[in-house]
């Protein structure tokens, strides 16, 4: 005859031995020695393993009850509870039912618990999961999305300013040839009329009065000419200062984000 530990540690189930044991047997009950002085020795784990492996060898239920008491020692109440339902299944008449069936009730708690756990647990890895696939599927989609070319303009006002200046500089130099047209005319006027000798009178008011409209005209088309040249470079110059504050920026996606280049326009 071979009994379990009593007492504390396990509940007695007296189990008969062939009297000419199978080499399954022995292996079994050589294992059910181990598994015994392991569970005494506190190393549950090792006492499940070697339960298990002989309950393989000849299914016998003791040994079912063997790996709920030790899975109960380490405080796993579902896998205790699930060799107590076993054991029960396959031993329907054994002598401690009821007390079997009085911890799978003290376990219920627990393994409803470590249900709600493991729940939990499976959302929360389902969720991550699921994250995990949309940044891929969004760093794939990124990776796959054609180069964004954005122009940013940061040299209109100096562009505009050029034009205008260049413009008053046009007006000037149009002032500066009218002038100079009036100047030459009336210098015409004065030698036709002063050609022959004798013909007028130098001091007279009305040659006098041509000559310093004349020398006005000069200079104001001077004035025209060098301010309005000057002023028409000086457009130009910031027109063209005004196009190289263009960028034409790319957006390049890539799977880790984005890479940005930039060119300017001259």
């Amino acid at each position: 005859m071979r009994a379990l530990c009593v007492l504390v540690a396990m509940v007695g189930i007296a189990v008969a031995s062939p009297k000419n044991p199978s080499p399954a047997q022995k292996q079994a009950d050589a294992l059910f020695v181990k598994g015994q002085a392991s569970y005494e020795a506190g190393k549950y784990q090792d006492a499940i393993a070697q339960f298990k492996e002989a309950y393989e060898l000849v299914k016998d239920p003791v040994f079912l009850f063997n790996i709920a008491q030790s899975y109960r020692k380490v405080a796993d109440c579902t896998a205790s509870a699930e060799y107590y339902k076993r054991f029960l299944d396959e031993a329907p008449q054994a002598e401690n039912r009821q007390k079997v069936e009085q911890w799978i009730a003290e376990l219920r708690p627990c393994v409803e618990e470590r249900q709600r756990q493991d729940e939990a647990a499976r959302k929360n890895q389902e969720e991550a999961e699921r994250l995990r696939k949309e940044r891929e599927l969004a760093e794939r989609q990124r990776a796959a999305a054609p180069p964004r070319e954005v122009t940013v303009d940061r040299g209109g006002p100096l562009r505009i300013g050029g034009l205008v200046l260049a413009g008053i500089g046009v007006v000037g130099l149009g002032a500066g040839v009218a002038y100079g047209i009036k100047g030459n005319s009336l210098r015409n006027d004065i030698e036709d009329q002063c050609s022959a000798p004798n013909s007028c009178q130098w001091d007279s008011p009305p040659i006098q009065a041509k000559h310093e409209d004349g020398k006005t005209a000069n200079v104001r088309s001077k004035i025209g000419y060098i301010g309005g040249g000057i002023a028409a470079v000086a457009g130009a110059a910031l027109y063209m200062l005004g196009r190289t504050r263009v960028e034409t920026v790319t957006v390049q996606p890539t799977a880790s984000g984005a890479t940005v280049s930039a060119r300017l326009s001259f």
